[in-house]
């Protein structure tokens, strides 16, 4: 793919570049769709390959619920949000303090959606701001 194209949400979840974790947000309250990048996934969700799957469902929701306490304490809303998360790495199984991103954007079908990022994956050339902001 040309460096200009860029995948639809949907596109990069069937290639793989998504993890939907939609129904988990749900759940929480998050009332729209919600990713997470592979690289987020890969190494803070399933840490390598080192935590059980059923394990996973609720280091999401560690995540989430971390986002959801840095915007309830955010005295500004901005498409952008860095926050920390909670989550151990086996074989520690004390929780280490990992910076995560969260980009709000919006799909061509003029849906919101969230997806979460490494800081490594955050560029701030390509996140597209409105005039207003």
């Amino acid at each position: 793919m040309p460096p200009s194209e860029t995948l639809s949400r949907e596109e990069a979840i069937q290639a793989g570049a998504l993890i939907d974790v939609t129904p988990i947000a749900h759940r929480m309250g998050l009332r729209l769709p919600v990713t997470f990048s592979r690289p987020l996934w890969e190494i803070g969700i399933t840490a390598a390959r080192n935590v059980p799957e059923e394990e996973f469902e609720g280091r999401v929701r560690d995540v989430l619920m971390a986002f959801r306490l840095k915007l309830a304490a955010a005295r500004v809303a901005s498409p952008l949000v860095e926050f920390p998360a909670l989550l151990a790495f086996p074989p520690n199984p004390i929780p280490q303090a990992c910076v995560l991103f969260a980009v709000a954007h919006q799909e061509a079908d003029a849906q919101m959606a969230l997806t979460f990022l490494l800081p490594g994956e955050v560029s701030t050339t390509s996140i597209p701001f409105s005039a207003g902001e």
